[in-house]
């Protein structure tokens, strides 16, 4: 198989960056959502059930030829909740080596864990290709809501993504 790749402007992606990501269908390219939550109200093997869950979807997934995996903790509420992004992003990473698939797919976070540059260079190091921070852009829309910011939202979160990137060139070098 030839080596198939979509490149982007930086690995930090934003909201729009995402959905054109998670909406293409140009020539092989595909995504594919997998959610990252569980019920911790199934008791105490549903956190693993979960993550055994989240890595077979994947595979069929590749096997149906989509190119991208888009881990997503949207959806935490009262019944369920989001495995740790690390842990899930680091498993079904390893899970994809194991089964000799990893280099088909890129693995793609929609998470609203990662806030510091810490956070997304070990995301980076555990297998993640791109994080889409959503949780980190609401919160910057409020600040400007509420005027403790005073930029408009495209230069703040071009500013976030900016210092994230700084960050991580300067931990990766």
């Amino acid at each position: 198989m030839h080596s198939r790749r979509l490149k982007v402007k930086q690995p930090v992606l934003t909201n729009q960056e995402l959905e054109k990501i998670r909406r293409i269908k140009v020539k092989s390219f595909k995504a594919k959502t997998v959610s990252i939550l569980f019920e911790p109200g199934k008791g105490k093997n549903a956190f693993r059930a979960a993550l055994k869950r989240i890595c077979r979807e994947a595979s069929v997934a590749i096997k149906d030829g989509f190119s991208f995996i888009i881990l997503s903790d949207r959806g935490v509420n009262k019944r369920y909740a989001a495995l740790p992004a690390l842990l899930a992003t680091g498993a079904l990473h390893h899970y994809l080596i194991r089964e000799v698939t990893r280099t088909q797919v890129s693995i793609i976070l929609e998470s609203g864990e990662p806030r510091e540059v810490g956070h997304f260079a070990l995301l980076f190091g555990y297998g993640a290709d791109c994080v889409n921070p959503y949780l980190a852009y609401d919160t910057i829309k409020s600040l400007i809501i509420e005027k403790e910011l005073r930029l408009d939202f495209k230069n703040a979160q071009q500013n976030y993504i900016s210092a994230i990137d700084n960050g991580l060139l300067k931990i990766f070098s």
